[in-house]
């Protein structure tokens, strides 16, 4: 009877393997492009909100800053090249990092901005039952106030606040009429 039994746990051991989750990576690389739109004709006399009082890393005050300027061979290199030469649009920031998919409570936000600090914000890269990204942005634009500029600076602020679903390897777009964000996703290969 004991052999019996010890026959029957050494073989249903290997087979309950196939139920458990196959390894999968968890490291994931994000690049992100963050750039202002130069064309007055996409305005189209559309009003948005200004809030000059709030700040999008408001909402997001533990926010990390790490992040590099990805290599001239990045996944999003040569079409952040592409809008800054097109003159239509100007990149604000373009950053590239590292981060493993954790659950929103524990994951932390990302800084993103620019170097004259018009554009402020996160980026917060988290799963749940999939792979999610929230993205928390506000440019801000000086405008002169009077004849000499100088006294009554008015700095209108545009936010673009989104949360989606991303998928491995697929490049997203985050609109707003004023500035927009590319971002990918993509899965570390383990060594």
């Amino acid at each position: 009877m004991k052999r019996l039994l010890l026959i029957f746990i050494l073989i249903s051991v290997p087979g309950m393997r196939a139920y458990a989750a196959a390894p999968s990576t968890n490291v994931y690389e994000i690049e992100v492009v963050v750039f202002e739109n130069r064309l007055p004709d996409l305005e189209g006399g559309e009003l948005w909100a200004r809030d000059p009082d709030k700040s999008a890393t408001a909402d997001m005050n533990d926010a990390v800053r790490i992040g590099e300027k990805p290599a001239a061979d990045s996944a999003l290199s040569a079409t952040a090249a592409a809008l800054e030469s097109s003159g239509r649009h100007h990149v604000l920031a373009h950053l590239r990092w590292q981060q493993s998919a954790e659950a929103k409570s524990v994951s932390k936000p990302v800084k993103v901005g620019s170097a004259d600090g018009a554009l402020d914000g996160a980026l917060r890269f988290y799963s749940s039952r999939f792979l999610l990204l929230d993205v928390n942005l506000t440019l801000r634009e000086t405008v002169s106030g009077g004849m000499s500029g100088g006294a009554g600076q008015i700095t209108p602020a545009y936010r673009l606040t989104e949360a989606r679903r991303v998928k491995s390897s697929e490049t997203y777009y985050f609109d707003h009429p004023k500035f927009g964000a590319l971002v990918r996703v993509s899965p570390v290969k383990a060594n």
